[in-house]
């Protein structure tokens, strides 16, 4: 009979000792469950603003783009001067096509032409 009181006090303490095993797995299976909750909830906020943030970033691109094509829109619009009026003025003080190349930014064309139209030399009188 002492055995039997024996191994039921051991079978007893094994329970008691699977019990307590048992009870502090469960709380850390909470603890733990919480926690992932937690972070999930974190992670769907994150995920929430990245999807604002990226749908911000596509729209400033997109006003970007148009705002590049409004600028090539007005460029191609706007033929280059190349500084025509100050070449014209500077041909009327007289200065040679060279200079007029230099200072313009023009072709040897282009200022020959403004010189002969605008330029202190003797301009025929008429057209023969």
């Amino acid at each position: 009979m002492t055995s039997l009181i024996m191994t039921s006090i051991l079978t007893l303490i094994t329970v008691l000792v699977v019990m307590v095993t048992a009870y502090r797995a469960f709380n850390v299976f909470i603890q733990q469950s919480k926690k992932i909750h937690s972070l999930q909830n974190q992670l769907s906020a994150l995920s929430a603003g990245a999807i604002g943030l990226d749908k911000r970033v596509l729209q400033f691109e997109q006003a970007m783009n148009k705002m590049k094509e409004h600028q090539n829109t007005i460029d191609v619009g706007i033929a280059p001067t190349h500084n025509y009026e100050q070449a014209v003025r500077l041909a009327r003080k007289g200065m040679d096509t060279d200079q007029l190349m230099d200072n313009c930014n023009l072709s040897a064309e282009e200022a020959h032409l403004i010189n002969r139209l605008h330029g202190g030399e003797a301009k025929p009188s008429s057209l023969h």
